[in-house]
Formats: C-alpha cells, structure tokens, sequence
C-alpha cells in the first residue's frame, strides 16, 4: 500500500516526538487538544529552535 503525504507527514511527527503514530493522532485529533495546541505541538516539533521543541513535547506529553 501506498502511503500519502499526510500519512507520510503523521509518521514523520510521530517520530519527533517520540511515539507510534496511532497515538499521535488519537492525541491531536481528540476534542480536549484544541486547534491552537494542534499548531503549537506540530510547529513547534518542527522548529528548529530546540526550546520549541522540548515545549511541543512537554505539551504533547500532558495530553497523553
């Protein structure tokens, strides 16, 4: 099966933040992670400022 870019953009943050993408996208697409914390955890884990990214992890982490 061919992956698309979406599934190919999931799996590559998924990777960044250190978990399988199933649970990356129960995380971002659960009604208790809003669309603004949506956009800090993805534009953050790809920052290339490494204080963004511990913050998108740490944001990630809470919501787990």
């Amino acid at each position: 099966m061919k992956l698309g870019l979406f599934d190919l953009f999931d799996e590559a943050i998924a990777e960044l933040l250190e978990v399988d993408v199933e649970t990356y996208i129960r995380i971002i697409e659960d009604e208790n992670t809003t669309d603004g914390e949506q956009e800090q955890i993805i534009m953050g884990i790809l920052s290339n400022d490494e204080e963004q990214k511990v913050k998108s992890k740490e944001l990630f982490r809470s919501k787990l």
